[in-house]
C-alpha cells in the first residue's frame, strides 16, 4: 500500500485465509478498502476489508454472492451513489469452468450484485476493468481458451 500518491510502498498484513491470491482492491467510503482474492480451496471469491488503508485487514470472509472456478477477478470502484462506492467486479461466474464471463456492478460497496452483464460464455479467463466514462467500463480479457485477448465496452447505466 501507499499513502503518499506511490512515493514508496509498503507491505500489509497477510490476510488470514490459506490459499487467498491474485487479489485485487477497491477504495470505498470513509477510506476504508475491500480486497477481493482467487480462492484456491473453494469456489466462491474470498473478500477482504480494511479500516486502516490497507495496513492490515479487519475481517475477512467467502463471498457467497461470487461464485468463481478459481481463477483472476477485477474490482474498481467506479463511482458513488447515496454516499456509497458503487463497484464494478468482472470475473468467470461458474464454479466448474473458466467461462461465463460477467461483470456485475454492486451499489451498497459488495454487499449484493444488482447488475449483471454477461461478456462471453465460452471459455475465458483473467480479466481486467478501466472505467471509460461515466456509464462505460472496458474490458480487456483472455478469451477462446487462451487463444485470444478481446477488449469490449460495456453501457452499465
Amino acid at each position: 500500500y501507499t499513502d503518499d500518491h506511490g512515493a514508496t510502498f509498503h507491505l500489509s498484513q497477510t490476510v488470514a485465509f490459506e490459499g487467498s491470491n491474485e487479489s485485487t482492491a477497491a477504495q470505498l467510503t470513509n477510506n476504508s478498502l475491500m480486497m477481493n482474492s482467487r480462492n484456491q480451496v473453494g469456489k466462491y471469491r474470498v473478500v477482504s476489508l480494511s479500516s486502516n488503508g490497507g495496513q492490515t485487514w479487519d475481517t475477512t470472509f467467502v463471498d457467497h454472492n461470487l461464485p468463481d472456478p478459481i481463477c483472476e477477478g477485477s474490482l474498481l470502484n467506479i463511482g458513488t451513489k447515496k454516499g456509497k462506492s458503487i463497484l464494478a467486479f468482472c470475473n468467470n461466474v461458474s464454479q466448474q469452468h473458466r467461462d461465463s464471463l460477467t461483470l456485475q456492478i454492486s451499489y451498497d460497496e459488495g454487499k449484493s450484485w444488482k447488475k449483471r452483464f454477461l461478456i462471453d460464455p465460452k471459455k475465458t479467463a483473467y480479466s481486467d476493468i478501466l472505467k471509460l466514462s461515466e456509464n462505460k467500463i472496458g474490458i480487456l480479457y483472455e478469451a477462446d481458451d487462451y487463444k485470444e485477448i478481446r477488449f469490449t465496452v460495456v453501457k452499465w447505466q
